[in-house]
């Protein structure tokens, strides 16, 4: 079998959960964008924004308790490491935002959708190995 079969075998219960958290902080997040953008007409940056830092509030909440069971360890130490993954991550989706709407001539929506594929890739490896790290 290849490594990443075997990889994905090994991990399949914390993936499984880390994909439930996804898949719920994909719906409040494309809610509040919905919300900010479609219902009060902010301007679609800062809604993205906006729905952004309430998300990954919920995020890091749901992974530290749900997928990876850190709760006995600094939650300091979490919060600074989760700090580095969000920089990279938030840039990741404004980039994906502009890139779709200017480039592309999509919504902000497709935006939403298309950042939220490449972000949970990374976030998923970035709270594994380095956010919420056994060997830490």
């Amino acid at each position: 079998m290849s490594k990443t079969i075997l990889y994905l075998i090994k991990n399949r219960f914390q993936i499984f959960r880390f994909g439930i958290v996804g898949a719920i902080t994909f719906i409040l997040n494309f809610s509040l964008v919905w919300s900010l953008y479609g219902l009060l007409e902010l301007n679609y940056p800062i809604a993205v924004t906006l729905a952004y830092i309430i998300t990954v509030i919920a995020h890091f909440l749901l992974n530290r308790y749900f997928t990876y069971k850190a709760d006995n360890s600094s939650v300091i130490g979490h919060i600074g490491r989760y700090g580095v993954m969000l920089m990279v991550n938030y840039l990741v989706t404004v980039s994906i935002s502009i890139v779709t709407v200017e480039l592309f001539k999509l919504t902000p929506y497709h935006g939403v959708i298309f950042a939220t594929g490449m972000t949970a890739f990374l976030s998923f490896l970035i709270m594994k190995y380095f956010v919420f790290s056994e060997r830490r």
